[in-house]
């Protein structure tokens, strides 16, 4: 079954199916936003990544 959200980016739409999230925050996406704008959300992240070439590894401290 499909959830509905209020989805303060396009009003009305259906939920996402779980927390993105462990904890609080991931409880305020799950209620505040449709599964539409969490991907788009995503698909933005991932061209901000891509555009701007940057890396996601962590640097280790005395590793050079």
């Amino acid at each position: 079954m499909t959830r509905s959200v209020l989805c303060k980016k396009f009003k009305r739409n259906s939920g996402l199916d779980q927390p993105p999230y462990p904890g609080p925050k991931g409880q305020e996406i799950l209620k505040m936003f449709s599964k539409q704008a969490w991907e788009e959300w995503l698909d933005h992240q991932k061209m901000l990544i891509n555009e701007g070439q940057l890396t996601l590894r962590i640097k280790r401290l005395g590793s050079g």
